[in-house]
């Protein structure tokens, strides 16, 4: 960038991120602010308005965050946990468990607009909350696939999922349960391979892989036209396999790998080639994290790549 450099703190679901604007200072950031206690229900009835805001954004203690889309918080996850990273100390810390219902499987999770963190598993969307990991119902996505991997809203507050399979649906959650509809379908056996970013110039991001290719093992990073549900373009090989989660933040895609390395990397959004930007190991049982998604919120400002 030619302006001075971003602050970030990523706070992972094994996480998330926060970014603020080029006149920001140095300092670390503050913690995520805090979210509403969750809507829905264990029967699967969600109760939109309140449940599991995801906080006030993540805003840093002590950086000029005067432009509002440049300061958010970026989280991903494990299967069951809720961390943070620093970006610029390359630290991570834990925030909690998911503690899902019959110990449920998180695939991903995605930041809506108006911070609300969404977290799915194969079949079941839910809201988490960013204090303490905790999750809660909003209902069933069975109708999109039974294998739902990837979640984003984009900038304009929509929800959307895609299946494992090559499947992408709407789901709308102003409605209890959320309706569902399917988009479309990948062509020419893509799929996505576990995520969808959204980012506020309107472009949706994806890791995908190809059966009918060896990027079967390393993923490609596509953008999406979610008015058709189709692949918009495709960028480029990352030369890394299982990227399960993915965010935005100083110009880049940031992926993470669910190959049990712990390797966070950074993708050009022009070209899709990656770069290791570090390997991080859970606190508590100082293993490489397998990380199994990750979101920024949608109306993040798209930077000049870094």
């Amino acid at each position: 960038m030619s302006r001075s450099t971003p602050r970030f703190m990523l706070t992972l679901t094994a996480a998330a991120l926060i970014g603020c604007g080029p006149t920001q200072s140095l300092d670390h950031g503050g913690a995520a602010g805090g979210g509403g206690s969750g809507g829905g229900d264990m029967s699967g009835v969600g109760g939109v308005g309140s449940g599991g805001a995801g906080g006030n954004g993540g805003s840093t203690g002590t950086g000029d965050c005067s432009d509002p889309h440049a300061c958010y918080t970026v989280y991903a996850h494990s299967n069951d946990t809720l961390y943070k990273i620093d970006l610029m100390a390359k630290t991570l810390d834990v925030i909690g468990p998911f503690k899902a219902p019959k110990s449920d499987t998180m695939t991903d999770l995605a930041v809506a607009p108006d911070n609300t963190i969404y977290t799915v598993s194969k079949t079941t969307l839910y809201t988490a909350d960013p204090n303490d990991g905790h999750v809660t119902v909003v209902g069933t996505i069975k109708t999109c696939g039974m294998d739902n991997v990837a979640l984003s809203t984009t900038d304009d507050g929509k929800l959307w999922v895609g299946d494992g399979a090559g499947a992408f649906c709407e789901i709308d959650v102003s409605v209890s349960p959320p309706a569902v509809k399917t988009i479309g379908t990948f062509a020419n056996s893509m799929a996505l391979a576990g995520d969808l970013v959204g980012i506020g110039d309107g472009t949706l991001f994806g890791t995908a892989v190809d059966g009918g290719s060896a990027s079967v093992n390393d993923n490609l990073l596509v953008t999406i036209d979610p008015s058709t549900g189709t692949i918009k373009s495709t960028l480029g090989d990352t030369k890394f396999p299982k990227l399960y989660g993915v965010a935005y933040a100083m110009g880049k895609v940031f992926g993470f790998t669910h190959d049990g390395t712990g390797r966070v990397i950074t993708i050009n959004p022009k070209t899709g080639a990656g770069t290791l930007f570090n390997t991080f190991n859970d606190p508590t049982t100082n293993k490489p994290i397998s990380f199994s998604g990750a979101g920024v919120n949608s109306q993040v400002t798209a930077g000049p790549i870094t």
